[in-house]
């Protein structure tokens, strides 16, 4: 599972400012239906979708994947409260997944939260603020050997502060080593400051289901904008654009300075 430095797009081949670091899909094609990969060890998975995700991938050449380790309605690794009893069984399960993508060579990248917190839900986490840091230290212990990178959540813009996803961003560098930290949000620069870290996990503005009614110039314009509002050679990944194939539209972004991850087939 690799990704070169050259594609052949419909105009004749282009080459990308930077050799892309990661290209990863959020959604995908399964039994006729279009889902999301975030949950792949969460409720109502199985091994037999976990296996079909990895075979469309290296179908559509992705090479990386983002697992999200908590979702107040969909995934735990704990049987009772957040962070006082594992399950092993759900616990086992994901680190034979882990295992299987890491001896592939994807590239996966551990978000730790997803919101925004549910009325009454099924896995509640979010709002156990004093649990976050060890839960942090305890999953960059058992996750550093096969982490790309680690994302402090999923839309974090959604329920937390930048300043809360800054401290998160810092607590996680003191146990990931190298490894590198962000977050994933549908940042306007204009509305909240940039929480930080070593690269910008970006989601656009439209919904991704409505990806194909941006055009690839405007999708390219707004990438170009909210770099204005980065440090200079800041790295971006266009990680949430469309629920649908689109490969124009990934692969004229992957063209401009500074990106290195799209979240969609090349």
């Amino acid at each position: 599972m690799c990704i070169h430095e050259r594609y052949a797009g419909n105009t004749g081949e282009k080459e990308m400012s930077l050799p892309l670091l990661i290209n990863n899909s959020l959604f995908w094609q399964y039994k006729g239906q279009t889902l999301s990969s975030w949950y792949l060890c969460g409720d109502n998975t199985d091994d037999a979708m976990r296996d079909a995700h990895i075979e469309w991938c290296l179908e559509h050449g992705c090479d990386g994947i983002i697992l999200c380790l908590n979702n107040e309605g969909l995934m735990t690794l704990f049987r009772d409260e957040y962070m006082r009893n594992l399950d092993l069984v759900k616990y086992r399960t994901f680190i034979r997944y882990v295992e299987k993508l890491k001896f592939i060579g994807a590239k996966i990248v551990f978000a730790f939260f997803d919101g925004p917190p549910i009325k009454d839900a099924k896995y509640p986490c979010l709002k156990y603020m004093d649990r976050h840091e060890a839960f942090i230290a305890a999953a960059c212990k058992t996750l550093n050997p096969y982490a790309f990178a680690y994302l402090i959540g999923c839309e974090t813009n959604r329920y937390w502060s930048s300043d809360i996803v800054r401290q998160a961003i810092t607590v996680t560098k003191q146990h990931s080593g190298l490894i590198p930290v962000g977050s994933h949000e549908q940042w306007n620069p204009h509305e909240r400051e940039f929480c930080g870290g070593d690269f910008c996990c970006y989601e656009t503005r439209n919904h991704p289901k409505d990806g194909d009614s941006v055009s690839v110039s405007d999708m390219v314009a707004e990438i170009q904008h909210i770099q204005t509002h980065l440090p200079s050679g800041f790295p971006v990944w266009v990680a949430e654009f469309n629920i649908k194939i689109n490969r124009d539209q990934s692969q004229e972004m992957a063209t401009l300075p500074n990106v290195v991850g799209i979240g969609g087939p090349m």
